[in-house]
């Protein structure tokens, strides 16, 4: 949560015009104050390019009539 102090200091600091858009103000005062977002460097985490995507399947009835778990996994993953 934003202290009223901080948004109200933030703005005489930049010197915000009266007539600036409420949402432009908290969007720069937002960028200003909150660390950038941190990737990982470490490529090991995403897939490389030989990585096989497995393609979905139709779903079907079981022949025997009841579901397994890897059916209804299927039948939500569709």
């Amino acid at each position: 949560m934003i202290r009223y102090g901080e948004l109200v200091k933030y703005i005489k600091d930049n010197h915000v015009s009266w007539n600036t858009d409420l949402f432009d103000v908290l969007k720069g005062f937002f960028e200003e104050y909150s660390p950038p977002p941190s990737f990982p460097h470490d490529t090991s985490c995403y897939p490389s390019e030989d990585t096989v995507i497995p393609q979905k399947r139709e779903f079907s009835e079981p022949e025997e009539g009841e579901y397994n778990t890897n059916d209804l996994l299927d039948l939500f993953s569709t």
